[in-house]
């Protein structure tokens, strides 16, 4: 059976090849055996010996560039090479377009990067988090959401790092959040703009809500259900009803009703009432008081800024005296409570006193108009009682309009994930299916991505669960996404290369030698087994040979305990 067909390899290379070449260039260590390790656009080959023997530095190289990359798996040490070492660094340099940027980063010092000139003298610090925003901006990442090691991190696919699940091939750290995986996923695809307007509507709205539920559980606004809702709009309807009877009572003089309303005594009347509420504060204060004495807390409310911030015309200066009253309480010491109390007495009964010389005020007021005060009391309780409502109910179909409004802008952002899920599906299984067409055939079904939702996907081989054709569709995704987004390198270690069939194998090489300008590192062994031309292939791209008697580091640890 041919390799491939030469429009097979077409597909991939036409996306994989252009003029600009961004990559790593080189990395230097003093304990490395051969220095320098010199890399190129397209693959990259750390191959090892033909009797497959590990511990020789393979997977550690693969390490060492992402530690170059902003990585920290590194610094575990899980191959002994600092234990073994002693703290160290590297010195590597990038090629962005034409230009050189030369860099150095010490395993004792990880969180900074060291800018150099080309001959790898130390010119400034760098902090770790900077270099890495850096990376992006120079990879031309700088229009994504996402950090450039979120970018990078997933598709670094190394032994005791991560990234090896055949079945989870975007997910950046264990035990990631589905939804996390796909937001990068989409913005890898360029779609996270088509979806922040209506994401940032629908926060904001979620926040308002909170705020509203929040208020409504501290009694700082009134906490409405339905029932409650339809009680107020019967009472309203019922008041106004008494309050027109009433007017009609006066024989049709509008303008003696009219003044029962006149500012002086609304606002006296006003005054009274909220003297009231007061008093009713100041008993309640007293209780409390009481009850704190023989030690009893006080309950917390919700945060008055917040509300303030939602309702402007919401008394501040009267809910701070309430939360005053809640929260003053707790350390202070029996004496001081008592003295307190005392003052509270005081407060309530002058606050009784007001109340009355205003009530005074306002039965001669209306004994000047000749209007019974009763009836003006009549008049205003319902019109007091109207408004109670009538604001309770604002509330509530406030509540209610923006419960709405979230699920508009939930269904909205649906229809809006919707079309870029189908649209990112479409083109990873188009590239996913030529990509199996090429290494199994096309009688055999090809992996697959299926996203259901924001918060749920699903990538498979449906009709063929095998170890090998699974690493076979991980490395397929892995060039669909060099292929069709702005990811700008991966690296595979030779683990995911060992279950899959030596035919297919060959094939895959030859995709992965014709990628040009991105690149792959790449870490394999046992050259000889997939055949002279496979075997030729890998020499050409290597950039690093690796043995029993030719390790990575000058030390062998090998053989300790």
């Amino acid at each position: 059976m041919r390799w491939m067909h030469c429009s097979s390899l077409d597909y991939w290379t036409s996306t994989l090849t252009q003029d600009r070449f961004d990559m790593l260039k080189e990395i230097r260590c003093v304990h490395f055996s051969h220095s320098e390790i010199s890399f190129h656009s397209g693959l990259n080959v750390i191959l090892g010996d033909d009797d497959a023997r590990n511990s020789i530095g393979k997977s550690t190289v693969l390490m060492v560039i992402d530690f170059v990359l902003g990585g920290t798996t590194f610094l575990k040490d899980d191959a002994g090479a600092i234990r073994e070492l002693g703290h160290h660094h590297y010195d590597f340099s990038f090629q962005f377009g034409q230009d050189r940027s030369f860099f150095s980063r010490a395993t004792d010092t990880p969180d900074t990067v060291f800018v150099c000139d080309d001959t790898y003298a130390r010119l400034r610090e760098l902090p770790l988090e900077d270099y890495k925003r850096l990376l992006k901006r120079l990879y031309k990442l700088d229009g994504l959401e996402n950090s450039f090691r979120s970018i990078v991190n997933p598709f670094a696919r190394i032994w005791r790092k991560g990234g090896l699940e055949p079945d989870q091939p975007f997910v950046s750290v264990p035990k990631e959040s589905s939804s996390v995986a796909i937001g990068r996923l989409i913005d890898l695809f360029g779609r996270s703009p088509d979806i922040a307007a209506e994401r940032k509507t629908l926060e904001e709205q979620k926040e308002r809500r909170t705020l509203i539920n929040n208020s409504m559980n501290a009694s700082i606004i009134p906490k409405i259900t339905k029932t409650r809702h339809d009680e107020n709009t019967r009472t309203i309807a019922e008041n106004r009803v008494q309050i027109d009877q009433l007017k009609q009572g006066f024989g049709g003089a509008l303008s003696v009703y009219e003044s029962l309303f006149e500012e002086s005594l609304q606002q006296k009347q006003q005054r009274k009432n909220e003297l009231g509420g007061l008093r009713a504060e100041l008993q309640n204060k007293v209780k409390r008081l009481e009850r704190e004495i023989s030690g009893i807390t006080p309950r917390l409310t919700a945060n008055i800024a917040l509300v303030a911030d939602y309702f402007p015309t919401v008394d501040i200066q009267r809910l701070e005296q309430v939360e005053a009253f809640h929260q003053k309480i707790g350390s202070i010491v029996k004496k001081e409570l008592k003295d307190e109390l005392a003052v509270a007495h005081a407060e309530e009964v002058a606050t009784a006193h007001e109340i009355a010389a205003i009530d005074l005020e306002i039965q001669a007021a209306l004994q000047a108009k000749g209007m019974p005060d009763d009836v003006f009391k009549r008049v205003f309780d319902l019109k007091e009682a109207t408004d109670k409502a009538i604001n309770e109910n604002q509330h509530f179909e406030r509540k209610i309009e923006l419960d709405e409004t979230i699920k508009l802008s939930n269904e909205r952002l649906d229809l809006i994930y919707t079309r870029i899920f189908f649209d990112i599906e479409r083109q990873i299984n188009l590239k996913l299916r030529a990509f199996n067409s090429v290494i199994y055939g096309p009688s055999r079904a090809s992996s697959e991505l299926r996203i259901k939702s924001a918060s749920s996907y699903q990538f498979t081989s449906p009709a063929d669960t095998g170890t090998g054709k699974s690493y076979a569709g991980l490395i397929g995704f892995d060039l669909a996404m060099l292929s069709l987004t702005r990811l700008p390198l991966f690296l595979h270690d030779s683990i995911i290369y060992k279950n899959i069939e030596v035919p297919a194998i060959r094939r895959i090489l030859r995709i992965l030698a014709a990628v040009d300008s991105k690149q792959i590192f790449l870490s394999f062994d046992e050259a000889k087994k997939f055949g002279p031309e496979a075997e030729l292939l890998l020499k050409q791209f290597t950039v690093l040979k690796l043995g029993h008697g030719d390790l990575l580091y000058t030390k062998d640890w090998r053989d300790q305990k």
